[in-house]
């Protein structure tokens, strides 16, 4: 019997997951908990809902597993000079600095008061962890296993062969060659928030043509010698660390694509173009690199991780290649998941049991939600009970309401699956344009999800089978059927595609629930979700955020556990 603590921070996405005898029992980012969107810091209130969720205490822990490996920070300085050279030369001291950062994160866990002194603490490599997340989850015995993101200690891309429940490391790219640093540069460059705001240049790119291609290309090949991505580093400055103007792109750039966006700048057609020209060579690369790594490891099954394997389009061409049967994306793919991961290699259970849900956050009680309903301001709002919130928020969503959700154990990862949603019905454009503009308010590019029933998903997306196990997770783009995109137009992006949420009875029985009441009134078994929160916060977790989300954001209902709040008849 093993209880093992799986920790993430210092980096972006910080988290905490328990792993019980190879079981992940529970898994928590701390943003929203804290409210800062991506924080680093330690996260102390994950860990202790953690705890709770499986009814135990710090001192039933038997080890805490660490996200990476100090020690392999030393390689850092020598893979960033012997590849970054000679622009990297200045960066020695500051690449130095981060391995010294890295080595204080046992003496923050031991330091925190919140775990015992003595509990062991086991540093897990990055991407063997991200590697984890996926593989001992995943319901294959044996796969090729690929890690892509920015970056670990030093390596940014990492092929496994997963044989028999062990992970061998078979390749490795190195920094400052990196799939993520390419996205997050041209993320920067477009005047959005690099880490952060990469899925909104993926939905940029549905908007624009192929006039950037050319160009673009010259930012980095796959070198077929080595098998490795190489960046052409005069577009590039991550590698020069101690600029403090440092913007990850280089004035090369600059002298390529012209003058970058600035925030809250006008988005034109130039900077569509560009997006779609990032995300047409981060495809090829990627699709690339996942051929060369079936060479190595010949399988037909892959699982992804890392935070590039969030990204939807990619997947989506990784499905429909046709050199994978079966592929399988952890749904926190990102840094935040990396705490499953270490909790599974330190545990070492012989046991792998297939994660079936993502819902394995923290539920609260009626008394809870009651007590966040009590500080509704009185005559504002409409506050009644239900015995069946299902039918009630299934004819809200019938009378094209837009309404917050908030039922059961909260989702890990950054999608919303159901649990913490705004949603809608997707029979009307319009109701994508209000939800951007007023509700949500974000850019108006941006596409909505459908979550379908299981069952009808087929009818409505034109789905591959080799994405059956990613599409519950909401990580894959599917064409809309030609036919039914009159019927859902609210989900259907400028390209016909939609990023598809397929719901099942079993897995997540309670958004199915509503699913089919709502397919019952109006005959479409499909709903616009999108995350319940307002413009750059996290999703919500508790009543409390709940409630006050809902009386910021022009929602028109809030069904939460077994309550239906609507805005009274003065509101708007």
């Amino acid at each position: 019997m093993t209880l093992t603590l799986g920790l993430n921070f210092g980096t972006h996405d910080a988290a905490a997951a328990i792993v019980h005898n190879g079981t992940v029992a529970a898994a928590v980012e701390e943003e929203r908990l804290n409210r800062i969107k991506n924080t680093k810091v330690f996260p102390e209130r994950a860990i202790q809902v953690c705890l709770d969720l499986v009814g135990a205490s710090a001192d039933d822990l038997d080890q805490v597993a660490l996200f990476v490996d100090p020690k392999l920070h030393l390689l850092l300085a020598p893979s960033n000079l012997r590849h970054g050279t000679p622009a990297s030369i200045g960066s020695l001291l500051s690449d130095l600095d981060k391995y010294r950062k890295r080595r204080r994160l046992p003496a923050t866990i031991r330091s925190s008061g919140l775990l015992p002194k003595n509990l062991p603490l086991i540093p897990v490599p990055h991407h063997q962890a991200h590697a984890a997340s996926a593989y001992h989850v995943s319901p294959f015995d044996d796969a090729l296993v690929v890690t892509l993101d920015g970056r670990g200690e030093y390596e940014t891309a990492v092929i496994f062969d997963g044989i028999d429940g062990q992970l061998i490391r078979r390749h490795h790219t190195s920094y400052p060659h990196s799939f993520g640093y390419l996205y997050s540069a041209l993320t920067r460059y477009l005047g959005f928030r690099p880490q952060s705001d990469e899925y909104k240049v993926m939905g940029l790119a549905a908007y624009g043509s192929g006039t950037y291609i050319e160009r673009l290309a010259r930012l980095a090949h796959f070198d077929t010698d080595t098998g490795r991505l190489r960046l052409d580093l005069r577009y590039f400055d991550h590698h020069r660390r101690p600029s403090r103007n440092r913007t990850l792109y280089g004035p090369a750039l600059v002298e390529l694509l012209g003058p970058p966006r600035n925030p809250g700048d006008e988005i034109t057609e130039r900077h569509r173009d560009i997006a779609y020209a990032l995300q047409y060579l981060h495809e090829r690369l990627v699709g690339t690199y996942l051929a060369h790594a079936q060479r190595l490891v010949p399988r037909r099954t892959l699982c992804l991780a890392g935070g590039v394997a969030l990204n939807c389009v990619a997947n989506s061409a990784v499905i429909n290649s046709g050199r994978f049967d079966q592929v399988f994306i952890q749904p926190a793919a990102g840094d935040a998941g990396t705490s499953i991961g270490a909790a599974l290699i330190a545990g070492a259970s012989k046991e792998r049991r297939p994660l079936h849900d993502a819902f394995l956050g923290p539920e609260f009680s009626t008394s809870a939600i009651e007590n966040a309903l009590n500080g509704l301001p009185g005559g504002r709002y409409d506050v009644r009970p239900t015995n069946d919130p299902h039918r009630d928020a299934a004819g809200l969503l019938h009378a094209e309401q837009v309404i917050g959700w908030f039922q059961g154990r909260m989702e890990f990862g950054p999608r919303a699956l159901g649990a913490r949603s705004i949603l809608a019905s997707p029979r009307a454009a319009e109701t994508a344009v209000r939800i951007n503009a007023m509700i949500k308010q974000r850019e108006a590019f941006r596409p909505f999800a459908p979550a379908v029933l299981a069952e009808y998903a087929d009818e409505y997306f034109d789905l591959a089978q080799a994405g059956a196990l990613v599409y519950p997770y909401m990580l894959a783009t599917a064409p809309v059927h030609p036919h039914r995109r009159r019927e859902i137009p609210a989900i259907v992006h400028t390209d016909g595609s939609a990023r598809v949420q397929t719901v099942g009875q079993a897995t997540n029985a309670v958004l199915w629930g509503l699913i089919r009441e709502y397919h019952r009134l109006s005959g479409v078994p499909v709903l616009l979700n999108t995350s319940f929160n307002g413009a750059d916060e996290p999703i919500v977790c508790t009543p409390d955020d709940a409630v006050s989300t809902f009386t910021r954001c022009e929602l028109d209902a809030l069904v939460i556990g077994s309550y239906v709040v609507q805005r009274g008849s003065n509101q708007s």
